[in-house]
This record gives structure tokens, sequence and C-alpha cells, in this order.
């Protein structure tokens, strides 16, 4: 990029089939994507996978996009939508794997995945049910609804150390129970919650 364009104008011609202003974004939104795949415990292949992706889905909805909203809105929606798929599947695998539930054996992949994850969705749903309802709304905004902590609280009208406040206590009193129950690993609940 000899001169520096703005994203705006750069996904504008991206929309017309540029491969330079493809290139320049995939250069200068790479880094990031990485540093969010790393953040979310992907490793570094699969965090590359992902970048990997993300821009195929970019470049095959190119004329669909639309230059006065953000790009990396854009970007970040895509590449958490992939990773919650990504996670949901390994988080099947690994709660097949290590808790083996002796009635799933004998039942054909899709429907085992099926019966596993229902299981463990209605587990989830539970330990969730059974939270204060302020902490309920705060959880589900934050990890269903994929709000941060300012938008929590302006859509509930609270302060934001409040919405901090009941996030920690509910994932606390969750992480307990999950435990206690050992049906599932406690990191697990926020990759299967969303779905």
């Amino acid at each position: 990029m000899d001169k520096k364009l703005s994203v705006p104008k750069l996904v504008g011609l991206l929309q017309n089939g540029d491969q330079k202003a493809y290139d320049d974004l995939y250069k200068l939104f790479t880094p990031k994507i990485l540093n969010t795949c790393k953040k979310m415990y992907l490793n570094q292949q699969d965090a590359e996978e992902v970048v990997q992706e993300v821009f195929l889905k970019v470049w095959i909805k190119r004329a669909d996009l639309d230059n006065t909203l953000s790009f990396n809105a854009y970007l970040l929606a895509i590449m958490r939508s992939l990773i919650f798929k990504r996670s949901r599947k390994q988080a099947l695998d690994i709660a097949y794997q290590k808790y083996n539930i002796q009635f799933l054996q004998k039942v054909d992949n899709s429907t085992e995945e099926s019966i596993l994850y229902e299981e463990i969705k209605s587990f989830s749903t539970k330990a969730i049910a059974s939270l204060p309802k302020g902490q309920q709304e705060v959880f589900s905004l934050k990890f269903s609804e994929q709000l941060t902590a300012d938008e929590i609280a302006e859509k509930l009208q609270i302060s934001k150390r409040t919405v901090e406040n009941q996030l920690y206590k509910a994932t606390k009193k969750l992480k307990k129970q999950l435990i206690s129950n050992e049906l599932i690993p406690y990191e697990l609940l926020f990759m299967l919650i969303i779905y």
C-alpha cells in the first residue's frame, strides 16, 4: 500500500473485486483476528485457519459489503461465529472422550453428538436458571447475546461495575455447580450456551 487508504475506501474497492484492496485489508486485520483467536484459546494453527475462513467469506460476500458500516465489527462477527462452531464441536468431542457416557456407545455419531449436546445443554440451562434473576440476565446478555459490559449496563440501566459484579458472582456459582457435578468442564459451558 503506497498511499495509505482508509478502511472504508479499501472496502469500497474490494466491493468491486480489487485484489490489492483485499490483500491490504488482509494484512491490516490479520494480526487483530489472530490475537483475538488466541484470547479465545485457539492454537496457532486453528487461529490461522480461522483467519483464512474469515477472509474467504469476505471475498465471497465482497459485493454485499457496506463501506459505511464497521468492517472491523463485520470481521469479528464472522470470526466469532467460526470460533464458536469449532469450539462447539471440540467441546462435544472433549466431553464425550472425557466423560464417556455409557448409553451413547451403541448409537451412531450424529445421533450421539446430538444426544450428548442436548444433555449438556440441558444441564447448563438448569445451572443458569438456578442463578438469581439479575445474574441470569447479565450472564445471558454477556454470553448468549455477546454484549459488552458497557452495552449490558446501558441496556439494563445499571452501572458497569454492577454488571461486572453480577457476572463475577454468576460465573463463580456456575463454576462451583459444574465442578461438583462433574458433567462437563466449566470452560465448555461458555462454548455451549450460545447455541
